[in-house]
């Protein structure tokens, strides 16, 4: 049994995934989605040696096998400020080192588009808003919604949703099941 560890990064929310993957039964189970919130005060380095500090926590906590993380979209026309994307690259690489120093390897990094298009379940590409069904159709689970006082659902859901899926990405890499969704797709064609 394999435990993946993934991780969604930006410098506001950090969600974060525990998938365990029996290689010999071809079995995905879901163990945990949360999130953390990256300190908004001090010098971007003190912001960084939290969001360090909180995923060297988490990593000795969980112990995991294996980690994947979302890669940083580098070019967001319209979307974001050139401040921005290298804000969201800094938090990105500082999770990945340390994940490489708790390893002793890179975590295995998929870009948005890549997770996308391999889960997807029908032709079009699924938003940021489906992947909590995405998550439920894969693991088969009631997705653990966060909610406010007012009843709406917490932007931080999404955020865990898709660690969640990144973790499912490298199960499914790893094990070749995306060349098996990809055929179901076709067929349904």
């Amino acid at each position: 049994m394999k435990r993946i560890m993934s991780f969604d990064v930006s410098s506001t929310t950090v969600g974060y995934s525990i998938l365990e993957y029996d290689e010999k039964k071809n079995n995905i189970n879901f163990v945990k989605c949360s999130y953390f919130k990256p300190i908004k005060k001090g010098t971007i380095l003190e912001r960084l040696k939290n969001t360090q500090d909180n995923i060297q926590s988490i990593l000795e906590e969980y112990k995991p096998d294996e980690i994947a993380i979302e890669e940083i979209t580098k070019f967001m026309p319209r979307l974001s400020s050139a401040q921005t994307i290298i804000t969201l690259a800094t938090f990105n690489r500082v999770v990945g080192l340390t994940c490489l120093n708790y390893l002793k390897k890179s975590p295995e990094m998929f870009s948005v588009m890549a997770m996308r298009h391999g889960l997807k379940l029908a032709s079009d590409l699924p938003k940021k808003e489906d992947m909590p069904s995405l998550v439920e159709t894969y693991l088969n689970i009631k997705f653990p919604f966060e909610y406010k006082k007012n009843g709406n659902i917490k932007e931080e859901s999404y955020d865990m949703a898709d660690a969640c899926i990144v973790g499912m990405y490298y199960i499914y890499k790893l094990s070749g099941r995306l060349d098996s969704i990809k055929r179901a797709r076709d067929l349904l064609k």
